[in-house]
């Protein structure tokens, strides 16, 4: 067992059930910068490595002490804030790329999510939330009662701010009770014009339609070849 497999166990992690769908998405985004919200043992943080080695600059932000302290021994982040989610957002006013939260959100009540996501929106080019449905009744794990679960999280409960993707994956283990969903949200920050926002919103929700039908790489396709001056749709 490596030592990151050791601290996951020992500190917390999510189920890995969305976690080719999130390398799939750091591949389109191609991030400078994330932060990593809740970071626990590490799981995102190593994903992220994986995915985009040294050229991006990995943030976490750890609410539990222990964890905190565990995260800032190892070489992973480049750098670790102990502090809680809503303090960190509230205190730091720099733009960012990405923000991941991986398995956290529902450890805080429906209201501060709410706050959370719309801080967020300001200051982050994307949003990836991850985090199981349906599932309230976890209390206090590793010693950390931070991970009490406190809202109850349904497919639709990020819907009011337009995620350009969501998927919902169930667990195929027999008696299985994990159901994941990943939900990525882009920015609305004003300083992107509007037309830019709404185009890329428009194409999107196009891919998430023609998908099924096997018509969204021929699309892609035809913009690459005979609309060169709308790749921005293609790489924002």
């Amino acid at each position: 067992m490596s030592d990151m497999d050791y601290a996951e166990q020992q500190y917390g992690s999510s189920v890995s059930l969305c976690d080719y769908i999130l390398k799939h998405q750091l591949e389109e985004i191609k991030p400078r910068q994330i932060v990593d919200f809740g970071a626990g043992g590490g799981k995102i943080g190593k994903i992220a490595r994986q995915v985009l080695d040294e050229r991006v600059k990995l943030i976490a932000v750890e609410g539990y002490e222990k964890t905190a302290q565990m995260l800032s021994c190892q070489s992973l982040y480049n750098e670790v804030y102990h502090t809680l989610i809503q303090e960190w957002n509230f205190k730091d006013l720099t733009k960012y790329d990405l923000a991941i939260f991986g398995d956290v959100l529902e450890h805080l009540t429906p209201k501060e999510i709410n706050i959370v996501i719309r801080q967020c929106i300001k200051k982050f080019k994307h949003i990836i939330v991850i985090c199981p449905l349906h599932i309230i009744s976890q209390e206090e794990r590793y010693g950390n009662p931070l991970e009490i679960h406190q809202t109850y999280v349904t497919s639709n409960f990020f819907d009011r701010y337009n995620p350009i993707e969501k998927h919902i994956v169930k667990g195929k283990d027999k008696g299985s009770e994990w159901t994941i969903m990943n939900v990525r949200i882009l920015s609305t920050d004003e300083s992107v014009p509007i037309y830019r926002r709404l185009s890329w919103f428009v194409f999107h929700k196009a891919m998430l339609i023609l998908q099924p039908f096997g018509l969204s790489k021929p699309f892609v396709n035809i913009l690459k070849r005979y609309a060169l001056k709308y790749k921005w749709l293609l790489r924002d």
